[in-house]
Formats: structure tokens, sequence, C-alpha cells
């Protein structure tokens, strides 16, 4: 029972770890080859180190490595984690070539997704009250689309230090309680070591960042939730925790069909009490900042408030 516990915690630690020691080291670096941006919520709009997603990658595949000597079948985790990478590498490929069309971007990650049919053992999607069996659709074309639409979802709800990132981690904690409820706890061993990067990397992305997660964080997180809620048969669950990433992506269709008498803006302004004035409530982040008069920290406590609050809903349905 002991080595049973001891497998699991070792996967999260030394993704944990090896985010937390390097972590400083990737900083200083950074800085001296100018891979940095600006810090827009920030008085005097300081520059702050990005692409720390590429440690959280990096210290995962450390992990992954070790779980080779103490899982018996580690090809499942490997597909998982496959997929993953794959979508951190296309988030830097954007984060350095900025590719735009977003119809480009569509085709690219669904097929990027289409290895998650190789672990995907259930053909049904469970809606509570009744399923929907698809057969080999499920594998092919409903389980790499939900996997692409979560991995953009959680992409597009950033911008404040520490939001995409926490928000992920509390929507990967609901998700684990609620796989564990299930009896599906043997899941969850997928999870570890991207939540020990995850977790690692809060005490350098939240308030006041000393990195950003970059593309290729955002991306790499997203689908990994993606895939875990593919994974662990838990997509109705998924679209409950995700409904105020879904409200936040409506709001820019919406703002793109009016675009022609409300311009898109990508960031807010700074009062001079350092509150956001926001330039609408056409996302969740401008939403908040309209609805109260915050700071950017208690702008991201109030979004993983939300979020919380439909994890709960989630756990009861």
């Amino acid at each position: 029972m002991i080595l049973q516990l001891i497998e699991p915690v070792l996967l999260f630690l030394i993704s944990f770890l090896s985010v937390h020691y390097s972590m400083p080291y990737f900083i200083r670096k950074a800085r001296k080859r100018g891979l940095m941006v600006r810090d827009m919520y920030k008085p005097g709009k300081p520059k702050v180190v990005n692409l720390g997603g590429l440690v959280m990658f990096a210290s995962m595949y450390l992990s992954l490595v070790a779980a080779q000597f103490f899982i018996k079948n580690v090809l499942p985790l490997y597909i998982f984690y496959f997929i993953i990478a794959a979508f951190a590498m296309y988030g830097l490929a954007d984060d350095l070539l900025g590719f735009v069309k977003r119809n480009g971007k569509v085709l690219v990650l669904f097929f990027v997704a289409l290895p998650i049919a190789l672990i995907t053992t259930d053909t049904d999607i469970n809606l509570v009250f009744f399923n929907v069996e698809l057969g080999r659709l499920y594998g092919l074309v409903f389980a790499p689309l939900y996997v692409m639409v979560v991995a953009n979802l959680v992409n597009m709800y950033a911008g404040y230090n520490g939001l995409s990132l926490g928000l992920t981690i509390i929507m990967l904690v609901f998700a684990s309680i609620k796989a564990a409820l299930g009896g599906g706890f043997g899941h969850v061993i997928y999870l570890l070591p991207l939540l020990g990067a995850m977790c690692a990397m809060m005490f350098y992305n939240f308030y006041p960042a000393r990195v950003l997660l970059g593309n290729v964080g955002t991306y790499l997180i997203g689908a990994g939730l993606g895939a875990f809620l593919v994974l662990a048969g838990m997509e109705f669950f998924g679209v409950i925790i995700l409904i105020p990433h879904i409200i936040n992506f409506l709001m820019w269709i919406y703002w793109c069909m009016i675009m022609h008498r409300e311009p898109h803006v990508k960031f807010a302004k700074l009062r001079r009490d350092g509150t956001i004035n926001p330039p609408n409530g056409l996302s969740m982040k401008f939403l908040v900042a309209k609805l109260f008069r915050v700071t950017e920290p208690q702008a991201v406590l109030i979004c993983y408030a939300i979020t919380t609050a439909f994890g709960l809903i989630g756990l009861l349905v």
C-alpha cells in the first residue's frame, strides 16, 4: 500500500521540484536573451520573462523518464503526454511566429490531438440522464475535437498574472476529485507530472509574476485538462467547470461581430490607484473589472471564485 502511494507522489514531486529549482536559472538566462514582454497591468509596464511553459514542459519530461522505472504499463502515460507536448510545441511556434489565421489553428490542433484515440476506451458520451454512443467517431472525431476546444478555451481566458494557470489548477483538482469519487483513481496518476509542474509554477506566475507562461504554457495546460476529461469519460463534467471559459469565448464571438463599432482592445488601462479600467465588459477578465473596481490580483481571485463555484456544481451533478 505504501509503495502504491510513493509512486504517484514521486511523479508529482519530480516535476514540482524540477520547476521550483530550475526556474530561477531560466529567468536569468531568459533576461540575458531578451525573452521578455511588457507586464501591462503594473505601473510603468515593466518587462517580465516570457515562455515559462518551456520549464514546465522539461520538468514533466523528467518526471516521465522516472516513471518508466516504477510504472508497469507506461505507454498510455507517454501517449497522454505526447499530446500535451505537441500542443506545447504548437504554442511555442505561435509565440515565436505569431499565427493569425484561426481556421488554420483549428485544423492543425485537431490533427495534433488525434493520438487521444489510442488511449480512449469509452465510445459513448455520458450526459447524466442518458448516454450517446458514437462508436469509432468518438476516438477519431469527438475526442480530438474536445481536446482542441478545451485547449483553445484555456488559451483565450488569460491576460492577468496567474489567471490561466490558477484557473486550470482549480479545474484539474475538481476533475481529479470527480474521477476519484467515480472510481477512476487510476486516471488521476496521468495528471501528477502536469499538476506538479503547475503548482510549482504558481510561485513564479502569481502576482507579481516573475515569469509568464506564454502560449507554450497555456496550450500545454489546456491540452492536459482536455485530454484528462476525455480519458476519464467526464466530458459533461468538463462542460460544467468550463462554463466561465465558454462564456468568455461567446463574449469574444460577440465582440468580433460588433468590432466595427467596438474596436478590439487587447489590454485594459490602469487607473492611478492601480485598479483596472477595462475598455468594455466583453471578456470575463474585463467584465470582472467593469463590475468591480479591482486591482489585477483582486480580479484574478474573483475569477478563481467563479470557477470554483462551477467546480462545486460539477461535483454535485
